[in-house]
């Protein structure tokens, strides 16, 4: 009997008129439940909602910030139809702190929050606020910068034949800003961290910032921002190199050894540095010597800075270097000339030397000096600077040459010229 009743329910459903019979009664129940449930009301809560603190314009004139509100949201209930608050997301909702306007000065308030509707959505109510009040903490902004204290461990071994530098920082200040009661307390910032081992080569450690207070205790506030929390710390390891300290000499006479006459104390350094500069660091020389501006009846010693490459260290701490020329027997001759050359002058153009004469002095040894006549000497005037369309008087530069390679001329000299357009090329 079970039997043909399945049988017949079966039969049923698979009868098109039944069918739809029962899916319209199902609908029409359906919609009869879920009418009737509608009207009721339901409570929901709603998270995450921005906490707004609005400072009066009095506190923002006085320079007041919030730097912390206690909690950044709040859950709001609310409480209407099912389907309206179903709808209802936390932009819908304004959570603000009341009474912002008591705050005058730095300090923490406690604030009450109130919700309130924010947007189209206004079917339903707003039953509380959770936290219902939050301590708000207000002050100026201030910053100060500090110079960083090393306070890293340092132990390590360096090869007898390598030099290790003094630390370098990536950054040797930092800067702590936020809310000034909390800048005030920073008395120090320091470095912490450890280098150690048998090292050939530059060591680097990331070290952590530390702050303390005037009593030497560390500073941990969520409140205060620093430029960096870590400070890149490297101590180079370099290889070291002992070369010779030499002088340069400019218009040096051709015959004169000035390795023979020259003197130079230290004559060499130490220095360190990377193995590719000091591969093809030979020498260390020194600022150029000028030998229009040496009088040997005068002076022969300089005392000359010790320039190294910029990657290198002064291991001898050598800054300066006395340079000797050993000048014995040297002395100076006065030659007047009368007869100036000219050159680059332009073809349409005649030059003539307005200064009949200039007395030159003349330095070498005795015998090479006793020896010089005026024609061993010749001076010319350059015009190439003037171009070839000047045209009157102006003063030149006079290149002196001196036909003996053991003398040179002491100082520099000039004369009057005058250049003036030839007739055949006028009209």
């Amino acid at each position: 009997m079970k039997k043909n009743k399945k049988l017949a329910l079966s039969k049923l459903f698979r009868n098109d008129k039944f069918l739809i019979v029962f899916a319209f009664v199902s609908a029409c129940i359906l919609w009869f439940v879920f009418s009737q449930n509608s009207d009721r009301d339901s409570v929901t809560t709603i998270t995450d909602i921005p906490i707004n603190v609005e400072l009066s314009q009095e506190a923002k004139d006085n320079g007041l910030e919030v730097f912390s509100k206690g909690s950044d949201t709040a859950s709001v209930k609310i409480s209407g139809n099912k389907i309206t608050i179903g709808t209802i997301k936390a932009e819908d909702i304004l959570v603000t702190a009341s009474q912002t306007g008591t705050i005058t000065s730095s300090n923490t308030y406690p604030l009450e929050l109130k919700a309130r509707q924010n947007s189209s959505k206004t079917n339903y109510t707003i039953e509380s606020v959770d936290p219902g009040f939050v301590n708000v903490y207000v002050d100026r902004r201030r910053s100060v910068e500090l110079t960083i204290k090393d306070n890293i461990k340092y132990e390590i071994q360096v090869d007898p034949t390598y030099y290790a530098g003094n630390p370098v920082y990536s950054t040797e200040k930092l800067v702590v800003s936020g809310p000034e009661t909390e800048v005030l307390k920073v008395k120090s910032v320091a470095i912490t961290g450890e280098i150690s081992g048998k090292l050939k080569s530059t060591a680097e450690i990331e070290a952590q910032v530390v702050l303390y207070d005037s009593f030497g205790e560390e500073i941990n506030s969520d409140y205060l921002t620093v430029s960096t929390r870590v400070v890149t710390v490297s101590v180079p390891i370099l290889p070291e190199k002992t070369v010779p300290i030499k002088p340069a000499f400019s218009n040096a006479p051709t015959d004169i050894d000035t390795a023979s006459i020259v003197k130079v104390e230290p004559s060499e350094i130490t220095v360190a540095g990377p193995d590719t500069t000091l591969k093809t660091l030979q020498y260390v020389e020194l600022p150029v010597i000028d030998f229009t501006k040496l009088n040997p009846d005068e002076n022969g010693e300089y005392e000359l800075d010790v320039n190294l490459p910029s990657d290198c260290r002064n291991i001898s701490n050598v800054t300066k270097a006395k340079v000797t020329l050993k000048l014995d027997g040297y002395t100076t001759r006065q030659i007047t000339l009368t007869d100036f050359k000219f050159k680059n002058v332009s073809a349409d153009s005649t030059a003539k030397a307005t200064t009949t004469d200039i007395a030159v002095v003349i330095a070498g040894p005795s015998d090479a000096l006793s020896a010089l006549t005026e024609a061993d000497v010749t001076a010319t005037v350059d015009l190439t600077s003037k171009g070839s369309d000047f045209v009157g008087s102006t003063e030149i530069p006079v290149e002196i040459k001196v036909d003996n390679g053991y003398c040179w001329v002491y100082g520099t000299y000039s004369v009057n010229v005058n250049v003036e357009k030839n007739n055949s090329s006028s009209g």
